[in-house]
């Protein structure tokens, strides 16, 4: 009230008391009272920040949650981020069941298929097991797929040769078939779509990761940008439906 002024012996309302007096003091904004708000200059804001981090509130508030959803096909509630994995390269069923053990060597990290009689072209086909994970946000772990890549012949032995070690100095080039529910765009009976990736390999006794180069696909913009929380939950239910029954899944 810009200009007022108080009778002398007049008590003055609490508001216009503060504006004779002075400027009131900033709220305290405190989660927990015994320690200082952020006001303060004995504390910075990253401290602040650090100080309040189990505080459930907090957390609520600011931090990252785990992640959780309603399966509708089993109908139960799912705590963690989502996770679905081949056992087989799509590749892997391309072959008839009846030359499958002629032709495919394969593992849970590794497949190698090896050309039909009649392919002139004597094309093999090599694959590795990776991690495609695809960040949801507000979670505090991603989405995750465990997919096949190809390999060239030599990247391939080469990761074999090296197995057994800590290869996260190393890495490859690899093509990623896009079989996952949601991300197929390809029409049914029609090659499946491959996006190009980088694969950086691992420490021991962990899987590569894959990291899709830019693109328009859904997948990689989804990999690049990540997710929001509904979006996982669908994606998660329509990989429990067309998944369910299916022996080929880890």
């Amino acid at each position: 009230m810009p200009g007022a002024k108080v009778r002398e012996g007049q008590s003055a309302p609490e508001g216009l008391a503060r504006q004779v007096e002075g400027p009131a003091a900033p709220p305290q904004v405190c989660f927990e009272p015994d320690l200082p708000p952020l006001h303060t200059n004995t504390m910075s804001a990253s401290n602040w920040f650090e100080a309040r981090k189990g505080n459930p509130l907090f957390k609520r508030l600011f931090g990252k949650r785990q992640f959780q959803y309603k399966c509708n096909e089993c109908g139960e509630l799912h705590q963690g981020s989502p996770s679905f994995s081949f056992k087989f390269p799509t590749y892997y069923f391309d072959v008839p069941e009846a030359e499958r053990k002629d032709r495919t060597v394969a593992s849970d990290d590794l497949c190698h298929i090896r050309p039909a009689k009649d392919d002139d072209e004597g094309n093999e086909i090599f694959c590795i097991r990776v991690v495609l994970e695809i960040p949801i946000k507000g979670a505090d772990a991603p989405f995750t797929w465990g997919v096949w890549v190809t390999q060239s012949k030599d990247s391939f032995e080469k990761y074999v040769e090296t197995f057994g070690q800590d290869q996260s100095s190393l890495g490859s080039f690899g093509w990623l078939p896009v079989d996952m529910p949601f991300y197929n765009l390809s029409d049914a009976g029609t090659p499946l779509e491959h996006l190009e990736c980088d694969i950086q390999w691992s420490a021991k006794g962990q899987r590569p990761k894959a990291y899709l180069w830019e693109g328009s696909h859904p997948l990689s913009v989804d990999q690049r940008e990540g997710i929001s929380w509904r979006k996982a939950i669908k994606i998660a239910n329509l990989a429990n439906h067309a998944f369910s029954g299916r022996d080929h899944l880890v």
